[in-house]
């Protein structure tokens, strides 16, 4: 009978281990999934490819700037051809992915631009990935800007 229980128990132990090392794999594959998919889009909006940015988007994303919710994705198509380019180059810039599914995942973007000699401007971006049909598209974006001291 202590056997029995021994072997169940290392069956058991066995079983979790795996596991563990099956979502750590494929938490690792969607990180690279969205940060091949995060490189795309930034790529496109920095080069003014706004059908690309569109089209990474769901068709009912919800998005907040600053806090005040975007009526639909021709308003956000409308401001990313309407952005003056090239952007300055930030003064910090950090991406961070965090796996919640296979089909899902939320990224934190946090970015520092000088405005001039004493104030830069802070933007948290948050965003909402979910995985349809083999396809990355951004579901809820908020994007917050705030203008702070150049310290």
């Amino acid at each position: 009978m202590k056997t029995k229980l021994q072997l169940i128990t290392i069956l058991l132990l066995l079983t979790i281990v795996g596991s563990a090392y099956a979502q750590k794999s494929a938490d690792l594959s969607v990180k690279t999934e969205i940060e091949l998919a995060v490189a795309k889009e930034q790529n496109a909006f920095k080069n003014g490819d706004c059908d690309t940015v569109l089209s990474m988007m769901d068709d009912d994303i919800t998005f907040l700037a600053n806090g005040n919710k975007v009526p639909s994705k021709q308003v956000i198509g409308t401001f990313c051809n309407s952005m003056p380019r090239p952007f300055k180059t930030p003064l910090s810039d950090n991406i961070e992915v965090f796996p919640l599914t296979n089909t899902s995942a939320y990224t934190i973007r946090t970015l520092e631009f000088s405005k001039d000699d004493t104030t830069n401007i802070q933007e948290l971006v948050t965003k909402i990935w979910k995985k349809t049909d083999g396809i990355w598209r951004i579901t809820h974006l908020h994007s917050t800007a705030k203008e702070m001291n150049a310290n």
